[in-house]
């Protein structure tokens, strides 16, 4: 790596922590946003690289984002600082700021999940300083995605016979599930019927993430302690300020290119909402891009796919609105 850098940023007034890293400073800005609430992406890094390679095209921009890895809040009485949705688009907004003055060129964002979300709403108050957008599993309609992963994953348990899953599920009964605790039951059963990633498991993914924690030389185990306690406090923080999320109508225009990489296994969020937000929005440019073998994670499940549909962006080879 000609760049290689983990460093501290101030952003809305605490610090947090990206790391750089690419074969060369000439290469276009990608800042990653990954998906949550509450999942870290730095530890990650040497994986995306194995998996992706990204670095050869972009300059890389991995951000564990407020409350996350990093930047998760201190433990003990070290101090606290809040957590909502506005602040992390706040955030987000003065990353693309500062990544734009130091290289000269507005960067392009991969966001997942809720980390699209974020990054959509952030370029629609500063368009000018997003160069484009590709948004996986972007959470859209969040009360027409809750109702559909609890129903999806009450009839499947009841169609494979697992009595332990419906009877967690009806105990928790339908949405909205605001608390960790309904939501981790639902999340649990979507992720083990293959609504997340494919082949994961509920109990395969937090393995998973230890084990990247553990082997990355960016986290001490004080951090990695810090980063798990932050996926609960985060998720306890934004669930319920997240809940009435819908893009389809606080969103009709965008003045970024996007693109919309849809898994169509993802029962996180039902490919009906994506369809309806690609239909509704105005846009410079605009796709929608279905991967029929993935779900919620396409970037994990058909990575190469993936890799071409960030190309695609980048050389701006997008199909007009």
């Amino acid at each position: 790596m000609e760049i290689d850098a983990l460093e501290p940023v101030q952003l809305g007034g605490i610090t947090q922590w990206i790391r750089t890293r690419g074969t060369s400073a000439a290469n276009p800005v990608l800042l990653l946003m990954q998906q949550g609430p509450g999942l870290p992406i730095i530890n990650e890094t040497r994986a995306w690289q194995q998996r992706l390679g990204l670095e050869n095209d972009f300059t890389v921009i991995y951000w564990d984002q407020r409350g996350t890895g990093l930047s998760a809040l201190p433990l003990g009485r070290q101090g606290r600082f809040e957590i909502t949705p506005q602040l992390m688009v706040a955030d987000t907004i003065t990353l693309l700021e500062l990544l734009r003055d130091r290289y000269g060129r507005k960067p392009f964002i991969a966001g997942f999940s809720f980390g699209a979300t974020y990054a959509a709403q952030a370029a629609v108050l500063r368009p000018d300083l997003v160069a484009g957008i590709v948004a996986t599993g972007m959470d859209i309609d969040v009360p027409l995605a809750e109702q559909h992963m609890y129903d999806w994953a009450l009839a499947t348990a009841r169609q494979r016979g697992n009595q332990r899953a419906v009877r967690q599920l009806e105990k928790i009964g339908p949405p909205p599930h605001l608390d960790t605790r309904k939501f981790t039951t639902r999340a649990r059963w979507i992720t083990n019927f293959g609504g997340v990633t494919v082949g994961a498991t509920w109990n395969s993914l937090p393995r998973t993430l230890v084990a990247s924690l553990l082997r990355s030389p960016d986290y001490s185990p004080a951090a990695a302690l810090r980063t798990v306690r932050g996926v609960t406090s985060s998720q306890a923080a934004l669930l319920p300020l997240l809940a009435s999320t819908d893009l389809v109508t606080t969103m009709p225009k965008l003045d970024v290119p996007i693109i919309l990489a849809q898994g169509r296994l993802d029962q996180v969020v039902p490919g009906v909402a994506a369809q309806k937000f690609y239909d509704a929005l105005t846009a410079p440019s605009k796709q929608l891009i279905w991967f029929e073998h993935s779900a919620h994670t396409p970037q994990y499940d058909e990575p190469a796919k993936f890799r071409d549909v960030l190309l695609t962006l980048r050389a701006g080879d997008l199909a007009a609105t």
